[in-house]
C-alpha cells in the first residue's frame, strides 16, 4: 500500500507530464491497432480474398472497336458481333487442357417503343428506323448472366425476379425512371417494337422494377446518352427462354441490320489460377480481331477493394511514425519524470529508511499506472472500432481486428510497459548513496550539512 499511495502521489504532483504520458499511451494503441486492421484487410484483400474470387471472362470490344461501332449504323456494329462459333475455340482449347468452367450468355437487341412504354429520351435521338428503337432489351440466360451484366449491378425495389427455365413466362424488368415515366407497376403490360419490322410487336408483363447499385458513367449515363438506347435506365430486362419463345433470337437474322443479336459468352472459373489458365489459352488461340478478354467480376472487385488501397498506403508511413515516434515520445517521458528533478525526493527516501528496491518498484508501479490502463483502452477502442473506421475511409469496406493482430499487439504493449518500467527503476537502482553526504549549494553558498536531514548554523 505504502508503495502503491507514493506512486499515485507522485503520479498526481506531476500531473503535466503524466497527462501527456497517458494521452500518448492512449493514441499509439488505439492508431497501431485500427492501421494494422487496415494493412491486413488490405494485404488480404490483394492476397488470399483475391486468390479465392470466382471469376469470370469475357470478350469485350476494345475501345477502338466500340468507337467505330455507331448506335444509328447497323451495318458498323452487328458486323462486329461475335458467334457462337466465334467462341467454340476457345471452349475447346480449355477441355484440352483440363481447365474447368462452365459458362452462360446475354443476348441484346434494340426493340422500339410503343404507345405503352416510352424511353427516356437521349440528347440527339436518331429515328427507330435508323437505331433500331429506343431500348435496349437484354435476355439472360441464367441469374450468372445477370450477375455479370456490364451495365451494372441492379437490385429490385418492387416486384420479383426473372424466370429463367419457363418457355411461357413473359414477364421483363424495367427501370424505375421507366416505370414512373409511363405509370407502370408490377402486373402491367407492354409492348414492344421489332427493330427492324416496325408492324411486329411483342407484349411483356412488368415482373419487376429495378434500379442499379452504382452510379453510372459515360454515355450510359441518362444525362450524357445520346441515343435513348444508349441510356441504361432504358434497358428492358427478361429471360432468354422468353426472348427465343418470342422470335428474338432468329437463327437466321438478317445480315446488318438491328435484328442481329449482340451474343456475349460469358466463361465462370472456380479460382483465380484456374481463369489465368483460360486467359492464356484464350490469347494463345488468338483472339477476334478488335476484341480483349476481360473478367467483369474481377473488375469490380478491384474497383471495390481500390479504396482501401488507397488507405492502406496512407496509413503504412503514418503506421511507422507512430509505432517509432510514441515509442521514443513515452521513452523522453518517462526518463523526464523519473531521471531529473527527483534527486531530493530519492535522497528524503533513502534516509527514511526506503530501500532501493522498495523504491525502484515504486517508480515501476508509476509507470504501470499510466501506460497500462491508457494502453488497454487505446486497444480496446481501436478493436472495436477499426471495422467502422475502413468502413468509413475505405469506400465501405470493413477492416475487422483479427486476433492475430490482437494477441501481437498485447504482447508488445505488455513488453514496451515492462521496458519503461525498467528505464524508471533504474533511476533508483543507479543512485548513488554518495550523493546524500555531497555539499549542497545554495544561491553560490557552499553548506557544510553532511546530509538532508543536518540544517547549517
Amino acid at each position: 500500500m505504502f508503495v502503491l499511495t507514493n506512486a499515485w502521489r507522485a503520479v498526481t504532483r506531476r500531473w503535466a507530464t503524466s497527462a501527456l504520458t497517458v494521452l500518448v499511451a492512449l493514441l499509439v494503441s488505439f492508431g497501431t491497432i485500427a492501421s494494422l486492421a487496415i494493412l491486413q484487410e488490405n494485404a488480404d484483400a490483394h492476397g488470399a480474398d483475391y486468390d479465392a474470387q470466382t471469376p469470370n471472362a469475357v470478350l469485350r470490344p476494345t475501345a477502338k472497336t466500340a468507337a467505330a461501332m455507331k448506335g444509328d449504323d447497323a451495318k458498323s456494329t452487328t458486323s462486329k458481333y461475335l458467334k457462337f462459333t466465334d467462341y467454340n475455340p476457345y471452349a475447346i482449347a480449355a477441355q484440352e487442357k483440363s481447365v474447368s468452367f462452365t459458362y452462360s450468355f446475354t443476348e441484346t437487341l434494340p426493340v422500339r417503343q410503343s404507345d405503352s412504354i416510352k424511353a427516356i429520351p437521349g440528347s440527339s435521338d436518331e429515328s427507330a428506323d435508323k437505331t433500331g428503337g429506343e431500348f435496349q432489351l437484354r435476355s439472360f440466360y441464367d441469374a450468372k448472366a445477370a450477375k455479370a451484366n456490364d451495365y451494372g449491378t441492379y437490385h429490385l425495389v418492387d416486384g420479383k425476379g426473372l424466370v429463367f427455365t419457363s418457355t411461357k413466362a413473359t414477364g421483363a424488368l424495367i427501370s424505375k425512371s421507366v416505370a414512373d415515366k409511363n405509370g407502370l407497376k408490377v402486373g402491367d403490360t407492354f409492348k414492344v417494337g421489332d427493330p427492324t419490322d416496325s408492324k411486329k410487336t411483342y407484349e411483356f408483363k412488368v415482373r419487376g422494377i429495378y434500379e442499379y447499385d452504382d452510379s453510372a458513367s459515360g454515355s450510359a449515363d441518362s444525362s450524357s446518352a445520346k441515343l435513348a438506347k444508349e441510356n441504361r435506365e432504358n434497358v428492358i430486362y427478361t429471360a432468354y427462354a422468353t426472348a427465343y419463345t418470342f422470335g428474338l433470337d432468329p437463327d437466321s437474322p438478317k445480315a446488318n441490320t438491328w435484328s442481329v443479336p449482340d451474343l456475349n459468352v460469358i466463361f465462370d472459373f472456380t479460382d483465380v489460377k484456374t481463369y489465368n489458365k483460360f486467359v492464356k489459352l484464350a490469347k494463345k488461340a488468338k483472339l477476334p480481331a478488335g476484341y480483349e478478354i476481360t473478367s467483369p467480376s474481377l473488375d469490380a472487385y478491384k474497383a471495390s477493394i481500390e479504396p482501401l488501397g488507397s488507405l492502406a498506403e496512407k496509413v503504412r508511413p503514418a503506421l511507422r511514425v507512430l509505432a517509432i515516434g510514441g515509442v521514443v515520445v513515452l521513452l523522453a517521458l518517462t526518463i523526464a519524470r523519473t531521471w531529473f528533478g527527483r534527486d531530493d525526493e530519492i535522497g528524503m527516501a533513502f534516509v527514511s529508511g526506503v530501500t532501493k528496491g522498495r523504491l525502484g518498484w515504486q517508480f515501476m508501479v508509476e509507470t504501470f499506472i499510466l501506460t497500462v490502463v491508457p494502453a488497454a483502452i487505446g486497444l480496446a477502442a481501436g478493436g472495436f472500432g477499426a471495422k467502422a473506421i475502413g468502413a468509413a475511409l475505405a469506400g465501405g469496406h470493413a477492416t475487422p481486428v483479427t486476433s492475430d493482430i490482437t494477441w501481437t499487439l498485447i504482447w508488445d504493449a505488455l513488453g514496451l510497459v515492462v521496458a519503461l518500467a525498467i528505464v524508471a527503476m533504474l533511476k533508483a537502482a543507479t543512485f548513488s548513496y554518495a550523493r546524500l553526504f555531497a555539499p549542497v549549494t545554495y544561491d553560490g553558498v557552499e553548506s557544510t550539512a553532511k546530509n538532508p536531514t543536518e540544517v547549517d548554523a
